[in-house]
């Protein structure tokens, strides 16, 4: 039952309790809120609280009023007091709760009140059956009348099927509903109903299933207390009784016609009875009207259809008589069955009947033979073909032509040939000028000279040749990476902004830095161009090596300054020469002089000046040496390769870098016999002195006799080896890659110009020689250098100057 509590405390036990048992609790404090919701919806109880009623009982009247018939009443007492209890008996109660409320209690006073509401809707019934069996009969003969006059418009049989069943049963809302696979969809729906018209529902959840499934008219009384409803789904429409009317033809049932009501027990049996009587009918009709509108629509679509096919006819003639494919049909004898106004025009034939001319009348015989043996050929496999072939036209111009054929049939089942061919002949004669060009355009690409790339924004996508070796990288490593990966890290924003996505990238040349595969610094001059790469915009950067020509002019300085400084050091020698001439002349004119005068001269104190003449004598003698060592060094570079020997070069080399040696490392000397070598006395002075300089400067001053530098000097197979090996702290090996490099340098700014290796390098190789570099962290570092030997000079290294061992160690 749907309960009301018109009250101002809270009862949530109570409410738990009456929920609990099934029925649907309404609470509304206000009385006029009350009596809208007694007038908008049904309501079987009324609850009031009697200390409400004991200080005003008016309002209870106006509830009533608005309360439907048969709408009982319940009063809450807080407690069995008298004066608690007057209140309800004066308003007349139908049944009383009181505080707190006993589930027992509330039970057995609502099973009160359904027996109660119960009697009320039978008395209800037996007044509603007072109508006699002859008004019942003649509400069937209107009925069937009306749906007589609807004629065969299914629409309006439906609608005039639920006005007139609407009106019989007094009902709030009436829909009709048809089924349509597992789907109901109501096609008709009136009064409280009405929202719900169009709707689709799954037959076998709905209202309406369990009449769908028993085939039966179905009347529920109140859809609070039959198990045969979807409680919840009758609340959520508002429906407390209806009857539903399964709609049966063709020895199934078709639909289901929905009448409903708010109120519990609005229908009777004579309601039922009558819409049973009705059923058949309502279902024969129905049928007749969808039969007939089936009907009407296959006219309709026929009809439609015809339309469309004249329609379609038409567009086609036009269509194919505006294609530029010159389009035709042929029979399975190779007759001219059909052909557009662009076949015609080509060959001149006008309004001309076409059937039963062939190819032969038109074209040269070996081409009509041709076409004849490609078209039996689809003719008898049944499978479409592609072909390409050269057709003149009837004045003899050739003209280039992709033919497409297919079968098909006509309306006796004869097979036809379809023939569409569209004239190529530019098209043809435009690709061969393109590939042409493409063929001319990659050629000149590929054999460039300078480095070519191309990117569309992001990966590259080419590189030619000249890119491979320019970066001395294998094309899988190149093709499909950034170019920005090459780049040298400190250029990389330049070439950023400079190569960035076609029509976004920089104009104009600039110079940027590359890393080769081995870690070598490469100069190139980077200009951009954005143009359309294989039919796609890209952009092309093209890269001129400019590492060769930065070398170049890099020895052109240092040669430059070289020779400046061979020149200062000849002069210097020369200066040098005159006075020390004069100082040796002049120690010798002492020396003899002290022999004369001494006699005259105390014991000891001539033994004490020849001391003094001695050292001041070698003194000079190690001048001449050095000035002589000077000489070496200053020669000419032009001069001619002459037999060199190596040992004597590094002797000199040594004694000019002998103070720098001396405070770090002691020599050890490793001399072998060995033999001539092609050369230049002074460049080789210049490599043994930069590699004994740097060797030292590997090694901290202040321990010499822990640390040396050994020089070897060994021959095998035709050449001469020489090896510089130190016991300093070694070089990295990310470093090792990089010492030959020009102006690549480790040490402090102002002590070094990054020249001195690079120099070595391009001297030793310049007279056919090879250097090359071992080296670990803190295990020192070995320079080996290689030359070709005489063949015709060996010359051994004096005994005198080497120890029984064959190697000997001197302080310098």
């Amino acid at each position: 039952m749907r309960i009301l509590l018109v009250t101002i405390g809270a009862y949530p036990e109570l409410i738990d309790e009456l929920t609990r048992l099934g029925h649907l609790v309404l609470v509304e404090p206000d009385a006029q809120a009350a009596g809208r919701v007694l007038a908008t919806e049904c309501v079987e109880v009324l609850a009031v609280e009697a200390t409400r009623l004991s200080r005003d009982a008016q309002w209870l009247e106006s509830l009533r009023a608005s309360a439907a018939p048969g709408t009982l009443i319940l009063g809450l007492a807080p407690c069995l007091d008298e004066a608690m209890l007057a209140p309800l008996l004066a308003a007349g109660v139908d049944e009383f709760l009181v505080a707190p409320f006993p589930p027992v209690e509330v039970r057995t006073r609502l099973g009160l009140l359904a027996h109660r509401r119960a009697a009320f809707a039978r008395q209800q019934a037996l007044g509603a059956s007072s109508r006699n069996e002859l008004s019942r009969m003649a509400d069937v003969i209107q009925i069937q009348s009306d749906i007589m006059q609807a004629g065969l418009d299914l629409q309006r049989v439906m609608e005039r099927i639920c006005e007139q069943a609407r009106a019989l049963c007094e009902a709030e809302g009436v829909s009709l509903g048809l089924l349509e696979a597992d789907m109901l969809r109501y096609r008709v729906s009136l009064g409280s109903l009405e929202p719900f018209s169009g709707l689709q529902l799954q037959a076998d959840t709905s209202l309406a299933s369990p009449s769908l499934l028993s085939g039966e008219v179905l009347l529920i009384d109140d859809t609070e207390t039959d198990s045969r409803v979807n409680r919840e789904g009758s609340r959520r429409l508002g429906i407390r009784s209806m009857i539903t009317v399964p709609l049966k033809a063709g020895g199934g049932v078709k639909g289901v016609l929905n009448i409903v009501s708010a109120r519990p027990h609005a229908f009777g049996e004579r309601s039922r009875r009558t819409l049973e009587l009705l059923a058949v009918m309502l279902g024969a009709a129905m049928a007749n009207a969808s039969d007939y509108e089936a009907k009407q629509t296959l006219v309709a679509e026929h009809g439609a259809a015809l339309a469309a096919l004249q329609d379609t006819q038409q567009m086609f003639t036009s269509f194919m008589d505006n294609s530029p494919a010159l389009a035709l049909m042929k029979d399975a004898e190779g007759r001219y069955v059909w052909a557009n106004e662009p076949f015609r025009r080509f060959y001149t034939l006008g309004k001309a009947d076409l059937r039963s001319m062939t190819d032969a009348e038109l074209m040269p015989p070996e081409v009509a033979k041709r076409i004849r043996q490609q078209d039996l050929e689809v003719l008898e496999t049944g499978q479409p073909s592609v072909t390409e072939a050269i057709i003149p036209s009837l004045d003899g111009k050739p003209c280039h032509w992709i033919t497409y054929r297919f079968t098909l049939r006509d309306k006796a089942g004869q097979k036809l040939l379809a023939h569409a061919a569209l004239d190529i002949t530019e098209h043809t004669r435009t690709e061969v000028a393109l590939r042409h060009s493409e063929e001319s355009f990659r050629s000149l690409i590929e054999r460039s000279p300078e480095a070519i790339f191309v990117h569309r924004g992001g990966p590259l996508v080419y590189v030619n040749p000249s890119a491979l070796v320019f970066l001395k990288q294998p094309a899988s490593r190149v093709e499909g990476s950034s170019l920005l990966d090459f780049v040298h890290p400190e250029d990389r924003a330049l070439a950023q902004a400079m190569l960035g996505p076609p029509g976004r990238g920089q104009s104009g040349a600039r110079e940027l830095r590359f890393l080769s595969a081995n870690g070598r610094v490469l100069t190139a001059e980077v200009s951009c161009l954005s143009l359309a790469f294989l039919g796609e915009p890209a952009t092309v950067i093209s890269a001129r090596d400019l590492t060769e020509r930065r070398q170049m002019q890099t020895r052109l300085v240092l040669s430059d300054r070289l020779v400046a400084m061979g020149t200062l050091a000849a002069g210097v020698a020369h200066e040098i020469n005159n006075p020390l001439a004069f100082v040796v002349s002049n120690l010798d004119f002492m020396s003899a002089e002290l022999q004369a005068v001494a006699r005259e001269l105390p014991p000891g104190r001539v033994a004490e000046l020849e001391e003094v003449l001695r050292e001041a004598s070698m003194g000079t003698t190690r001048m001449r040496q050095i000035v002589g060592d000077l000489k070496m060094l200053s020669r000419a570079d032009d001069e001619a390769p002459a037999p060199v020997n190596l040992k004597h070069v590094i002797e000199s080399a040594l004694t000019i870098a002998r103070a720098e040696l001396r405070p770090r490392a002691r020599v050890v000397r490793d001399y072998m016999d060995i033999p001539r070598v092609q050369g230049s006395e002074g460049r080789f002075a210049q490599v043994f002195l930069n590699l004994f300089i740097n060797a030292a400067q590997a090694i901290t001053p202040g321990q010499p006799e822990n640390n040396e530098i050994r020089i070897t000097l060994r021959s095998a197979q035709q050449h001469v080896i020489v090896e510089v090996k130190d016991t300093g702290g070694g070089i990295p090996a990310d470093l090792r890659a990089r010492i030959f490099d020009p102006f690549f340098t480790t040490k402090p700014v102002g002590e070094g110009t990054g020249l001195g290796l690079f120099v070595c390098q391009g001297i030793v190789t310049s007279f056919g020689g090879e250097i090359s570099v071992d080296s670990q962290p803190g295990q020192g570092t070995t320079f080996r250098l290689i030359f070709p030997a005489e063949k015709t000079l060996h010359e051994p290294v004096a005994q005198s100057a080497m120890p029984a061992c064959g190697a000997f160690a001197s302080r310098v």
